[in-house]
């Protein structure tokens, strides 16, 4: 049996269409790295924090003891992440480089007049991978928010965008001359923290879902948390 890949992954739902989320397939590109893993690849072990709601309104009757809880709905909590990255090479400062970006991008519209036949076009819908079939498996999400800190206490290290070169940090140290690209620094280490929404087509919900083939897992595969 072939080793399967149980890492994090956020990834657009469509890899062929990847153009309109990742941008042109070249070097130019600051998302360019990203395709070598089909869109984020979490390098380490992240941290997640999430779960389900019944939501339930409660209806209080006078002179009685107890109350009725009439249901409401059902809904997946927020995907909550926390995923460390490190810049400890090259390829590492451009990757993590990609990444700031991407969820800078993802979590835009189109608008205004360029593209102006794709204003008002949201932000996409991604797919979450993580541990296997039974856990997170093609979890259609949307970034809702990202956060991240630049560190005061990490060593920060020089990447040339064009050159991709990058060069020990530290005092005395000075960058070449005559470079056409521009240095970018990022920390060697440092911490992002996403949170994801689940967002399902609500035809197909309506059309597919059932209960009984989700409690025995036949709906594996298909996103639902």
């Amino acid at each position: 049996m072939p080793q399967q890949d149980y890492r994090a992954r956020l990834q657009p739902k469509d890899i062929s269409r990847a153009l309109t989320i990742l941008g042109p397939r070249e070097r130019s590109n600051i998302l360019f790295p990203l395709y070598s893993t089909r869109g984020v690849l979490f390098p380490y072990t992240p941290s997640i924090t999430t779960g389900n709601v019944a939501e339930y309104d409660n209806s209080p009757f006078i002179h009685t003891n107890y109350g009725y809880n009439s249901y409401i709905r059902s809904y997946p909590k927020p995907i909550s992440i926390s995923a460390a990255f490190t810049a400890q090479s090259n390829d590492e400062a451009l990757y993590l480089l990609a990444v700031i970006h991407f969820f800078r991008a993802v979590t835009k519209s189109y608008f205004g007049i360029n593209p102006y036949n794709r204003a008002g076009t949201p932000p996409p819908v991604l797919l979450f991978n993580y541990l296997g079939e039974y856990q997170f498996n093609n979890v259609p999400v949307l970034p809702k928010s990202f956060d991240y800190t630049y560190p005061a206490d990490i060593d920060y290290v020089p990447v040339d965008t064009v050159q991709n070169q990058i060069y020990s940090a530290g005092i005395g140290v000075n960058l070449p001359a005559g470079s056409s690209g521009g240095y970018t620094y990022v920390p060697t280490y440092m911490t992002l923290s996403i949170e994801l929404e689940t967002q399902y087509i609500p035809i197909k919900l309506r059309n597919e879902f059932n209960l009984d083939e989700f409690r025995s897992g036949k709906l594996i595969g298909k996103g639902y948390l």
